[in-house]
């Protein structure tokens, strides 16, 4: 039987034009997506300090598939198990449980969200809690938009987040 250590993250690195992704498991499943090297908005490093990464391709390819599968039209849901033992409060793991129910190529508002959650106004809380999102595109917080004129932040900018959206939009209308 293999080592588990709940401390050690299986990573490998994708070339997905325009960017080079980062994806990184637990033995649980996905704990991280974002850029390789992204000094800019965060690292994986910034959500899993002190941790040991060990690069390990084979580990991560299931994942790696779907995602290339994503930006390529052929998904338009994940299936693979991602971990969220290290996520935030339980406020912000019911919004990531959330964004997962919104459909592909649909958006919905901060204020949207925050009143299906607990039907309160808690709009900063939830642009918080979508903001912690470690596991981008598979938890699509890219679909979460301030309104319908502006998207708002995002981890990999807001002009990655609406290269997303209408990159879903375009597959969508290709597909109808």
């Amino acid at each position: 039987m293999p080592f588990s250590d709940p401390n050690i993250y299986y990573y490998d690195n994708v070339e997905i034009k325009p960017w080079t992704y980062q994806l990184a498991v637990s033995n649980t499943g996905l704990a991280f997506v974002g850029l390789k090297d992204d000094n800019k908005y965060s690292s994986i490093y910034t959500f899993y300090p002190n941790q040991m990464m060990v690069h390990d391709p084979e580990r991560v390819e299931p994942y790696v598939k779907q995602l290339k599968e994503y930006f390529a039209g052929t998904r338009k849901k994940f299936t693979l198990p991602i971990d969220y033992g290290t996520f935030g409060t339980p406020f912000q793991n019911k919004v990531i449980e959330m964004i997962q129910k919104i459909p592909y190529g649909s958006t919905v508002t901060y204020g949207d969200l925050a009143s299906a959650i607990n039907g309160s106004t808690s709009v900063r809380a939830v642009a918080h809690a979508v903001a912690l999102n470690p596991n981008l595109i598979f938890v699509p917080s890219h679909r979460v938009i301030l309104n319908d004129k502006q998207v708002g932040g995002y981890r990999m900018g807001a002009k990655e987040k609406l290269r997303l959206i209408n990159l879903e939009k375009g597959y969508l209308n290709a597909n109808s």
